[in-house]
């Protein structure tokens, strides 16, 4: 931590930038969605941080950049998951309501993928 306080204070725009964002906890912002996010959409969001911030747009794509999060959801037929209640019923996870289990999606069990756009929050 010491040298990212440090670091605040770098000649470097980027470094100290992203340094005092994370000393300040003022961690980037993620947004989730199903589809990826449009590429002018980026570009846009890349401008407005690079005019905000005195920097290339270039160098704004260490501050708004876009991926993909996988997840993958409990299957009960791989692997078995008990839970044991306070009254000693020991029962599968799947025969318990929890937001873990993905049961209302038609691709039940396997892998969830969503795309994310992250960048600065307005602070």
């Amino acid at each position: 931590m010491a040298s990212i306080k440090n670091w605040c204070q770098h000649p470097d725009p980027v470094l100290s930038e992203l340094s005092r964002l994370i000393v300040n906890r003022q961690l980037l912002k993620i947004r989730f969605t199903k589809e990826a996010v449009a590429s002018s959409t980026v570009s846009t969001l890349r401008k407005e941080t690079a005019a905000r911030l005195a920097i290339s747009e270039e160098e704004a794509a260490y501050f708004v950049f876009t991926g993909e999060a996988c997840n993958t959801t409990y299957n009960p037929n791989d692997e078995r998951i008990h839970i044991l209640f306070k009254n000693g019923d020991v029962k599968d996870i799947s025969e318990v309501d929890n937001a873990l289990i993905n049961h209302g999606s038609s691709k039940a069990y396997g892998e969830i993928k969503k795309h994310f756009i992250c960048q600065p929050g307005n602070n």
